[in-house]
């Protein structure tokens, strides 16, 4: 039950995912009703996809296909006949009208054999499906060139205009003490979830209720929820993780058990990537259990994502470092908030500050954003995801450690799933961070 993309290295994705992309792109992009017998034109332009959404062509089956595709293949033209012809049991051909202008295009629709397949499917297998087809959406949208690509809405977002921090560290402080203000700030400043770039449910503050209000990819999919879905590869990430620090040589199952856990979580996290080999998640976990800065290993949003459930289980032990999840969300929401505090206290260059500390592009929600001072690139490094997460370390020993006058934690426990509290961790922090880039 698989669908094939033969201009993708024959990339294959569960025919299931395919059918509710379809089902999300009626949703966001036309006639959220009219997504069974619906049609969508096919504008199979040879043009990059960056360039097809300028020209508006976001409802289209090319569009919702490169999405479906690793970020390599997302510029090259992905429906053709060739391809149509490898997936007769998902799509067949029909004409399109356009509304605006009555002009007929080449179009296509589901075929009724993936509506009784989907029809099939329970309705909690059915939410799965749709969850990774949302998360094509919400994920950074990486492709082989530096165009933005910018799906929905982005704007700019101008940090400490709403909520000034709580202190500002004097311009010769040391980078922790501007952490430590940074923790501070984020614990007073409201938060108000967005989705879409439109308000979901009341704002909040505090770290705490941050992290509760977490969502992805969209509002039905709260903590609890997530947690549900992400459970099952945390712990096979955790066995593979195990396996590599005691050197164990995989055989042949294990091999395809490391390819298939990698290819999970990139499905969770909305990232498909090319050349998921053992070797590359090998080495990729290996890189991330010892805090390899000169790895050579395959690093960018979805392969930071698999270093961090990778070694979720160091949270705790002397000496070791949990890796977070470096994405443009993580970088936006602690660089745009060092910015600010940096330039208030007076500093005008960077320097040696906060070395390895860098950028990841993404478009979307309030990104890009502006900065005054001059950051470093931090795409595909494994210095910054280092760097990151030796940062974010720091913020859960200010979190966890901090006292108010009265001598007591300054700061609420982290809230589990569960309904308990625990010490907070590089993931809970990195949940919040998430949401706070946006």
């Amino acid at each position: 039950m698989l669908m094939t993309f033969p201009h993708a290295g024959n990339y294959q994705i569960p025919r299931a995912l395919f059918i509710a992309a379809w089902k999300v792109w009626f949703k966001r992009f036309d006639d959220h009703y009219a997504w069974r017998e619906g049609k969508m034109p096919l504008q199979n332009l040879a043009m990059p996809l960056h360039q097809l959404l300028v020209e508006k062509q976001r409802f289209s089956v090319e569009v919702a296909c490169r999405l479906m595709v690793p970020w390599s293949y997302r510029d090259c033209r992905q429906v053709s006949d060739e391809m149509l012809k490898m997936n007769p049991a998902v799509l067949r051909l029909v004409p399109y009208t356009c509304g605006d202008t009555g002009d007929t295009l080449e179009g296509a629709r589901l075929t009724d054999q993936a509506l009784d397949y989907w029809d099939s499917l329970t309705h909690l297998e059915q939410d799965v499906y749709l969850n990774f087809a949302e998360a094509r959406i919400q994920a950074d949208i990486e492709t082989p060139c530096d165009a933005p690509v910018i799906l929905d809405d982005a704007g700019v977002e101008l940090i400490g205009e709403d909520i000034y921090p709580p202190y500002v560290p004097t311009a010769d402080s040391s980078d922790d003490e501007f952490i430590r203000a940074l923790v501070a700030w984020v614990d007073e400043d409201p938060f108000q979830p967005m989705y879409q770039r439109k308000p979901v449910g009341d704002a909040v503050s505090g770290w705490h209720d941050r992290l509760l209000a977490f969502f992805w990819p969209k509002p039905r999919t709260g903590y609890l929820e997530y947690s549900h879905i992400v459970s099952p590869v945390l712990y096979r990430a955790g066995v593979l993780a195990e396996s590599v620090e005691t050197d164990y040589q995989w055989n042949y199952q294990e091999r395809e058990l490391a390819v298939k856990v990698a290819n999970e979580v990139f499905l969770v996290a909305g990232v498909p990537q090319r050349e998921v080999t053992w070797q590359n998640v090998r080495e990729a976990v290996k890189a991330a259990l010892t805090a390899d800065v000169n790895s050579k290993a395959k690093m960018n949003s979805g392969w930071t994502y698999l270093a961090c459930l990778a070694t979720a289980h160091l949270e705790g032990k002397e000496g070791r470092l949990p890796m977070v999840c470096w994405n443009s969300r993580s970088a936006s929401s602690i660089i745009s908030r060092l910015d600010f505090l940096l330039v208030e206290a007076g500093v005008e260059e960077l320097g040696d500050r906060f070395a390895h500390i860098g950028l990841v592009p993404g478009w979307g929600g309030t990104r890009p954003r502006e900065y005054s001072l001059k950051w470093q690139g931090g795409y595909r490094s494994w210095h910054t995801q280092v760097a990151a997460s030796q940062l974010v370390q720091k913020i859960c020993h200010f979190l966890n450690t901090e006292k108010n006058d009265n001598g007591e934690l300054k700061y609420k426990p982290m809230p589990t799933a569960g309904g308990k509290h625990c010490p907070w961790t590089t993931r809970g922090v990195q949940l919040v961070l998430f949401s706070d880039g946006y």
